[in-house]
């Protein structure tokens, strides 16, 4: 059976049942529709420096892109594949600053969300990435970091609750995945360090 390039997330289902019951169908549309782009601006970029990709799973704050041999690319192929989505991201916003159609307002936020947000700092987000791309030996120090950023993201979100609910779920699933990362560490690590010596 072939695998598919794109899938959404099980996380994804309470996002997309809470914009479905409460009747944002246009918020489902310009959150998703955003997401998929951003993505296809990491997917592009990867295709243009020669990547080969196994698979793209569509996540509240962006998307996981499975690509062979990552680690093992030179550090500029690697940063161009991380920016290709917050590029696409920027893109949508400056449209949505120029062009004028119903919900437009929707769209500029939407990006603005978007853009911020990946560019944190926090690993597994763009930002996050781009200090692992260019300090690979600091990757249990970021972890850590951003282990700990997450949560305290998440517990302050929970004060604005519940108008902080989605900002809540968001950092709720970043600080999940840094417990995992965390806690498999030295064998990603030793992973990395087989693969480069390959």
């Amino acid at each position: 059976m072939k695998n598919r390039l794109f899938r959404i997330h099980p996380i994804m289902i309470p996002f997309l049942l809470f914009f479905y019951l409460s009747g944002e169908i246009a918020v489902y549309a310009i959150v998703f529709g955003s997401l998929i782009l951003h993505e296809l601006g990491h997917l592009g970029a990867a295709k243009l420096v020669g990547g080969k990709i196994y698979s793209c799973t569509i996540l509240p704050y962006g998307g996981e892109i499975k690509i062979e041999q990552f680690s093992k690319w030179e550090k500029r192929e690697q940063l161009v594949v991380i920016f290709g989505g917050p590029f696409v991201t920027l893109l949508l916003l400056l449209l949505s600053l120029i062009l004028h159609f119903p919900q437009v307002e929707l769209l500029t936020y939407t990006q603005l969300v978007i853009l911020g947000l990946n560019l944190l700092p926090i690993y597994p987000l763009d930002g996050g990435r781009v200090i692992y791309s260019i300090f690979p030996n600091f990757y249990i120090e970021l972890v850590s970091f951003s282990l700990w950023i997450s949560m305290l993201i998440f517990y302050t979100s929970l004060y604005y609750f519940p108008k902080g609910l989605f900002v809540s779920l968001i950092f709720l699933f970043v600080a999940i995945q840094n417990y995992s990362s965390w806690r498999f560490r030295k064998y990603k690590l030793a992973f990395d360090r087989m693969t480069k010596n390959a």
